[in-house]
Order: C-alpha cells, then sequence, then structure tokens
C-alpha cells in the first residue's frame, strides 16, 4: 500500500474513534441523568403491597442488575461444586460459647457507614418498616439499613442490610419469581418448624434457614446442573465432610434433618473462619477457597465492598446474599408482601425406629401399618427398595404414633424374610457388568453384597445375590 494510501486508511480509524469515543460519553451521560431521576424517588408504598401494586419495580426494575430468571424446574439455585475447595481445620466455638459470641459480632457487621452517619436500628423488620426507608442510590451496595432481626428472643440472629440489590430481589420475587416463591412458602409448613429447631440446637442463628428457600425452594429431592442435591444443595465431597452418607444405596443429602444438622455444622466452620455470616452465606455458596482468595485480594472481610469487584465473586455469589435477605424478609411476613400467611406452628412429623440391616421397605410399611409409598415419602433419602446395608444405628422414619406397633410387629419378622434378594448362577460367559446390566443394578453393590473383593472373582457355577426381589426376572428390578 501507497503510503497516500496508509494516511488515509489512519486518519478514517482515527476518525471512528472519535465518533466512538463520543458516542460513549453521550451513553453515559443518559445513564447518569436516569440514574438520578431513579435515585431522587423514595420508596414508598411497599406496605400491604398487593399483586398488583409493585411499586418497587417503579424504583429499581430487576433488570437494572440482571436478576436472574429462575430453572423451569422451579428449583432456586446451583452450588457451583467446581468452585468447591476442602476447608482448612477450624476450631469451631461450642453452642454455650456461641450465643455471646455472635451477639458481640453482630453489632460490626451490621455498622455500616453511609453519607457519614452510621445506620442502625434494632427490632422486628416488615414491610412497614421498609416503607420508611429513603433510597439512597449508592452503586457500590452500600446499606440504606441495617439491623438485627430478633427471632422468638434468640440473641444470635443475621443482621439484615436493606439496599438496592436486596430491593430489587424484593420486586423480582414479587413479580417475575412469584409463581417460584408462592411454591416455595407452601413448603414451608412442613419443614421450617424443623429446620429453625435443629439451628438454634446447633447455637447458629435461625435465620439460617431461609438459605434453603433459595437453594432448593425447600425441596428434599432438588437436584442441580452442578450434581448438588437436596433441600440444603450439598455437593457430594462437602456432604460426606460433614457427616451424609452418599452412595448407591442412600444419599442423606435428600434427608432434610439430617442435611440441616450438617449444614449447621458447615456454617459453624464458615463462620469460624471469616467471622462473618454475610461471608459465611458467600462461602456456602462459592465455597470458602473462593472467598478466602477474595478477601486476601482485595483486604477486606466486608462482603458488599467484595460483591461490588466482578472478580473473584461470580455474579451468582455476589447476588446470593441480597437474594437471600430479600427471601427471609418476605419469609417472615408473606402478607405485607402480598403472599398468603402461612402457618408454621406445627410441621412435619413422623416416628424414627430402629432398623439394625437391610431391610425390605414392603416389611417395614407392614410392620408400621402403612404402604410403601409412605415410606419413601418421608424418607427420601432411600435410592432402593431396602434399607443401607452396613449402617450402624439406622433408623428409618415410619408414621407418627406407630412406633411402638412397628416395634413389635418387626420384631416377630424373622431376619431371612426380612429381606430376600435375587440369587443368580454363574454361567461361562458371565462377567459382574453383565450381570449388574442384566438386572439393571450396579456392580459396585453385587461386589458389596457377595464380599468379592474384584471383578476376578467370579467364579462359574457359583451363585451369588444380586440387589433385586427375589421375585423380580432380570431386566426388571424396579425401586420398589
Amino acid at each position: 500500500m501507497s503510503i497516500e494510501g496508509e494516511d488515509k486508511r489512519r486518519g478514517l480509524f482515527e476518525c471512528i474513534q472519535k465518533i466512538r469515543g463520543k458516542m460513549k460519553g453521550l451513553i453515559r451521560g443518559a445513564v447518569v441523568i436516569l440514574s438520578f431521576i431513579v435515585m431522587s424517588r423514595p420508596v414508598a408504598g411497599i406496605a400491604g403491597l398487593g399483586h398488583d401494586e409493585a411499586i418497587v419495580a417503579q424504583l429499581i426494575p430487576a433488570t437494572s442488575f440482571g436478576l436472574p430468571e429462575l430453572a423451569a424446574d422451579e428449583e432456586a439455585g446451583d452450588v457451583a461444586d467446581d468452585d468447591y475447595e476442602a476447608a482448612d481445620d477450624v476450631d469451631v466455638m461450642d453452642a454455650s460459647a456461641a450465643p455471646a459470641y455472635y451477639a458481640a459480632h453482630a453489632r460490626a457487621e451490621c455498622a455500616y457507614d453511609v453519607d457519614g452517619g452510621e445506620l442502625y436500628a434494632s427490632g422486628m423488620i416488615d414491610a412497614a418498616y421498609l416503607q420508611t426507608i429513603a433510597y439512597n442510590g449508592h452503586s457500590t451496595g452500600a446499606p440504606t439499613a441495617c439491623f438485627n432481626s430478633p427471632d422468638s428472643g434468640d440473641a444470635y440472629t443475621v443482621p439484615i442490610v436493606v439496599n438496592r440489590n436486596v430491593v430489587s430481589f424484593l420486586n423480582y420475587f414479587q413479580t417475575r419469581g412469584r409463581k417460584y416463591f408462592t411454591k416455595w412458602l407452601e413448603r414451608s409448613p412442613d419443614y421450617m418448624v424443623m429446620l429453625q429447631d435443629i439451628l438454634r440446637e446447633q447455637a447458629v442463628p435461625v435465620d439460617l434457614s431461609y438459605i434453603a428457600l433459595i437453594e432448593s425452594g425447600l425441596n428434599p429431592k432438588a437436584k442441580s446442573r452442578a450434581k448438588a442435591v437436596g433441600m440444603w444443595q450439598f455437593i457430594k465431597g462437602t456432604a460426606k465432610k460433614f457427616g451424609l452418607r452418599v452412595d448407591w444405596w442412600i444419599d442423606e443429602r435428600m434427608d432434610p434433618e439430617k442435611a440441616t444438622y450438617a449444614a449447621a455444622r458447615y456454617f459453624k466452620t464458615l463462620y469460624g473462619e471469616f467471622g462473618s455470616w454475610y461471608l459465611a452465606a458467600a462461602g456456602y455458596n462459592a465455597g470458602e477457597g473462593r472467598i478466602r482468595g477474595a478477601v486476601r485480594k482485595h483486604r477486606t472481610d466486608d462482603f458488599w465492598e467484595l460483591a461490588s469487584y466482578k472478580r473473584p465473586l461470580k455474579r451468582e455469589t455476589r447476588e446470593y446474599v441480597p437474594k437471600y435477605i430479600a427471601a427471609m424478609l418476605i419469609a417472615k411476613d408473606p402478607a405485607s408482601f402480598g403472599f398468603d400467611e402461612m402457618d408454621l406452628s406445627s410441621g412435619r412429623v413422623y416416628d424414627k425406629a430402629p432398623v439394625p440391616a437391610a431391610t425390605d421397605l414392603r416389611v417395614i410399611a407392614l410392620a408400621a401399618g402403612t404402604t410403601v409409598e409412605e415410606i419413601q415419602r418421608i424418607n427420601p433419602e432411600l435410592l432402593r427398595w431396602f434399607t443401607p446395608p452396613d449402617y450402624p444405628g439406622y433408623e428409618i422414619k415410619i408414621p407418627s404414633g406407630t412406633r411402638e406397633a412397628f416395634l413389635e410387629n418387626f420384631s416377630k419378622v424373622p431376619l431371612p424374610e426380612r429381606i430376600s434378594f435375587h440369587m443368580h448362577k454363574v454361567k461361562r460367559a458371565d462377567t459382574i457388568s453383565k450381570i449388574a446390566k442384566l438386572y439393571k443394578t450396579d456392580t459396585k453393590a453385587i461386589l458389596y453384597l457377595n464380599n468379592m473383593k474384584g471383578v476376578r472373582s467370579l467364579r462359574v457355577g457359583s451363585t451369588i445375590a444380586v440387589p433385586v426381589r427375589s421375585n423380580v426376572p432380570a431386566g426388571g428390578a424396579t425401586r420398589s
């Protein structure tokens, strides 16, 4: 290309760059003007918000923060297992010391400087209180108001910050996400009392129970794309670390009671490391390794400051705490946000009885005077048609009021009649994998039942137990 042609090309390029720069300036100016208009409008009309009165939507549209649409399966969110990192050993306080320790730290976590003045209040949060809060428009997410939420006299509860991100999720749950949140609330009477009783017993804030709302919508069988399972959305590694059994026989991530105990232990570990319930919640979502890295990189333990940076926290984690706070506010006072009030005075009740060895669920149902379907419904963690083998102290959940009758009836069932596996005679061409495929079962389960160390232990002419019922033909195994 000639020198003259090169000069023309450079001139054209510089002209385009100038035009692009001016366009960016105009766009920024327009954004500033629109932001000023929006920020100057006060929060009003939240109290008694009806189905068609989403006043907050006029203030901050949910799309302003790119809030995610919930998945079609109605579940609340995924836990990023690719971010999981095992925690270092952390000394965890005992239950007796917890209330005073949490109370001493709650004030610091809840105290923020907004426009030169600290905003702190105590008292029950509700929509009427939110109505009095003026939107301050801090782009970094600085809180509009912050206070501790008392819960039936408990001293150790999670402090609450109300800011633009929280208000945006309040709007979302009342509008586009309303049908999902309604279903979550409908499950609350079954589980919320139990969850909060366990958290209180384990000396962690009962307000953490609302994390299960945004994790799974209180669905014990929820499964995410990241292979997180259960009401508390544990990935397999974390579940095992905190005492849950996950194998071919049973997945205790789907046991609401045991999973809540595990979640309480995990929250204690996270709080023991970070000293902040917001960072503990973020760590529950992203993994403590990622939060640890963010704290070190930005040299702050303030969640809201960390959330103002795009890295290293992912968007899901940056939005996790405001989403949790919004869900908590609505769940504590549904009627004020246009939802039906829920009766949480009771919950799902059941008895528990010991089952010392693998037992057919039909035998258990018969002894308890109920159906196999009911046993499976209240024991969603059971993956097979029988209770797990090699589980000392295992207890099955049975309908409330049936324990005495069950124990009496069950004791009369001879051991050989409590479970009967199909016996397969090994042929010359058989392999463990072929047999497992034939009966639609698992190779490891066959090895375990027959105390075989490896696939080469198979001998022609021998008879092995297959984990399907004795009356089920090859190729026809079922769960029940």
